[in-house]
């Protein structure tokens, strides 16, 4: 009786043991995968310092578990792409927002997967806000109208990052117009007066201060001394922008460059050709206008006209001849 109680002893400090080590295997494979992740999660100092508005510093650390499994998902896709030559949507997709997000001047340091972490993010945001909104609308007021507001306010959420993009990208481009010219000049100047094309640019680049440009300008500046040629980082500098007057620029200059041809009359050519070509963007911005003017002078200025003259006649007549 003795020996067996003491057999089932022993089977049962065997299940305890073998238990308690699945356990700690367990809790040890899950303490290694959270560290794991939260080294890929966590952001890094200089991170947190491109970091400027306060609504990014609240919302890119819960972006950045979508960014990584998005990240996850592009390098399986890229993979496929080697062995079988077919193009995922994903890799697409992520390659069209770099090169937006390269062109707007990597704003807040967004990557491809953290942008669309943020989709995901700002949709879920959206989600939560629009369900109790709808139901609540639903309820007190008719279904199909919190059904409507839901679905808005779902769309909102998932809008805010696409339209924040296109603000920034817009921005930047617009900048790099209107200092385009003036930089020209800048450099033509320099060149003409014996400078170095590497020492004007620096020169402008401390000129202009912190403007888009400049900050193009400064990363052609810095391939350049690395050691790239002035023909690549020229055509580097056109192909990151997307914006058609610095092309034509770049285009005429890397000609210039290839043919052995001076650069002061080529920049003072096409200072001039920009100057013209503003000019005839204001007079295009301008025809346009009285367009744009149709729907607040017929939705919000007439509607306002006419009440305004046909108002109180309607009143006096309605007083003079009192129905009744």
């Amino acid at each position: 009786m003795g020996g067996f109680l003491s057999s089932n002893e022993v089977l049962a400090s065997s299940i305890c043991l073998a238990c308690g080590a699945a356990a700690g295997l367990l809790a040890w494979s899950l303490y290694a995968t959270h560290q794991q992740i939260a080294s890929q999660v966590s952001l890094t100092e200089d991170r947190l310092a491109r970091i400027s508005s306060l609504p990014f510093k609240v919302l890119v650390p819960f972006t950045r578990p979508f960014a990584v499994i998005f990240a996850g998902l592009a390098e399986r896709a890229m993979e496929r792409e080697a062995m079988t030559g077919n193009r995922s949507v994903l890799v697409i997709v992520r390659s069209r927002l770099r090169a937006e997000l390269i062109a707007a001047g990597s704003p807040q340091g967004i990557t491809p997967d953290e942008f669309m972490g943020l989709l995901v993010v700002c949709g879920l945001m959206g989600l939560g806000a629009g369900l109790p909104t709808g139901m609540m609308a639903s309820a007190s007021i008719h279904p199909s109208l919190g059904i409507s507001i839901g679905t808005l306010l779902v769309l909102l959420g998932l809008a805010w990052p696409v339209l924040w993009l296109r603000g920034q990208l817009k921005y930047r481009k617009l900048s790099i117009r209107k200092t385009l010219p003036y930089a020209l000049d800048l450099l033509t100047l320099s060149v003409e007066a014996g400078l170095d094309f590497t020492q004007s640019l620096a020169r402008i680049c401390r000129k202009l201060g912190r403007v888009p440009l400049a900050e193009e300008f400064a990363e052609m500046l810095r391939q350049i001394q690395m050691g790239r040629s002035r023909t690549d980082a020229l055509r580097d500098m056109g192909g990151r922008c997307e914006v058609e007057e610095l092309s034509s620029v770049v285009s005429s200059l890397v000609q210039a460059d290839e043919l052995g041809a001076s650069l002061g009359p080529i920049l003072r050519i096409q200072s001039e050709q920009l100057r013209v070509r503003r000019g005839q963007r204001a007079e295009r911005l301008a025809m346009l206008a009285p367009v744009k003017l149709l729907l607040p002078l017929i939705g919000f200025i007439f509607p306002t006209i006419f009440l305004m003259i046909f108002g109180t006649l309607i009143v006096k007549f309605y007083y003079s001849n009192p129905i009744g």
